[in-house]
């Protein structure tokens, strides 16, 4: 069933706490769905929370010996799972990373997909910014991991990460052409704003050490820390925005 975006709210990101779907138990399962012909056990229940352990395990090891040294046996031995309930979600490791890719893919065209919704140009533009800082911090671990660990997987896979990214660039490019056409931004370099737009989102969830954004667990793997993210994020999401007006203003 396809993911409905009419309550994602962009308010606040508090409120997109609250309405953004892939998270919790609903990430999973969407995991779940979206990949039946890879996962052996057709019991929803139990492959939704085998899936959340293996991926968070997945996160954690990766984080300390990277996802090309990593082996199910590792995974078995993080999760507590044995290694039968281990193969009914996944055959092979990187079965793991196209599940990763997959779900960033989709996160990026919930993304494309409520800016269409915008009245304006800007709006549009503003709300994609917005929409993806939200997004990429609660799913950094999934971000950081396609951006770091897909470099170990077959030629095709890595081409596929590189697309996800090259798409965003895309996106953008292509508003910014669009307030072009209508008067709205002047740029001569279009590609050259959208990538560095990117590059800056980029920065938040790869380096959080830059802001301080996020914490590091125990397994040496940064998370979340909800009580301090709402003004940094707002800010710098503040900061993208005045700089692209700048290079986007028509004087």
């Amino acid at each position: 069933m396809p993911l409905t975006l009419e309550k994602v709210e962009l308010s606040s990101f508090s409120a997109f706490l609250q309405s953004f779907p892939l998270q919790g138990e609903l990430l999973y399962k969407t995991v779940f769905d979206r990949h039946a012909d890879i996962i052996q056990t057709q019991k929803a229940r139990f492959a939704v929370a085998n899936l959340e352990k293996v991926l968070t395990a997945t996160f954690d090891v990766s984080a300390v010996s990277g996802f090309d040294r990593m082996s199910l046996r590792d995974l078995s031995r993080q999760t507590g799972m044995s290694m039968g309930a281990i193969y009914s979600c996944i055959s092979k490791k990187e079965d793991i990373a196209l599940m990763v890719a997959d779900i960033v893919r989709l996160s990026n065209e919930l993304i494309h997909q409520h800016a269409m919704q915008a009245e304006s140009l800007w709006e549009s533009f503003e709300q994609s910014i917005r929409y993806h800082l939200y997004a990429s911090t609660l799913l950094q671990a999934w971000y950081f991991f396609l951006y770091f660990e897909t470099r170990s997987l077959p030629q095709q896979q890595q081409e596929d990460s590189k697309q996800i990214e090259l798409d965003a660039i895309d996106m953008f490019e292509k508003q910014i052409c669009a307030g072009i056409d209508g008067g709205e931004f002047y740029s001569d370099n279009p590609r050259m704003v959208a990538n560095t737009i990117v590059v800056l989102l980029e920065d938040w969830y790869l380096k959080p050490w830059k802001t301080e954004s996020l914490s590091i667990n125990e397994q040496g793997r940064y998370e979340l820390d909800i009580n301090s993210i709402e003004g940094k994020i707002d800010n710098y999401n503040q900061s993208i925005i005045e700089l692209v007006k700048k290079l986007l203003a028509k004087d």
